[in-house]
């Protein structure tokens, strides 16, 4: 088990996601991070149906969501988005981070071949890195598998 797991956070952590998991959009709401340094950053802070932490979103990651379904938030809730776990450079270190693919997941990705939810679930982790914490200030850049919503971090 991943240390960072073990820690109390708000927002999710590429520790959370195990593989590719899809999810569907609830909220999408503007939010502050503070740094560790105190720097402030806006960023939307994206909710899924049935999840717990929340998704701090960066640039990169918005221009994915908006490329499929547009640059109004409001239009995003209800979609399916797939997260992954990847790296990312950020103050001149490999940093992880999470990524949304930019394709609209195919219903074969929600859903085994038996047609049953899978009902694997990923700790609640603490999110100190510098691409998805209260430290992302980042605008940032992508890999393969798929899970449905249950594999993403919840109570």
């Amino acid at each position: 088990m991943d240390y960072r797991t073990m820690f109390d956070s708000d927002y999710l952590g590429a520790w959370d996601i195990p593989r590719d998991v899809t999810v569907t959009i609830a909220t999408v709401k503007a939010g502050q991070l503070v740094g560790e340094k105190g720097r402030t950053a806006k960023k939307p802070i994206i909710t899924f149906v049935g999840k717990v932490k929340g998704f701090a979103a960066n640039k990169t990651n918005c221009k994915t969501i908006a490329a499929m379904y547009g640059t109004n938030t409001k239009d995003w809730i209800g979609k399916k988005i797939t997260l992954y776990a990847t790296t990312t450079e950020f103050g001149g270190k490999q940093m992880d981070c999470i990524r949304v693919r930019p394709q609209v997941p195919s219903a074969a990705a929600k859903r085994p071949a038996n047609g049953s939810a899978t009902a694997a679930a990923a700790p609640e982790t603490e999110r100190d890195d510098a691409e998805h914490s209260e430290h992302d200030t980042d605008d940032d850049a992508d890999d393969d598998e798929s899970t449905d919503e249950s594999e993403v971090a919840h109570d």
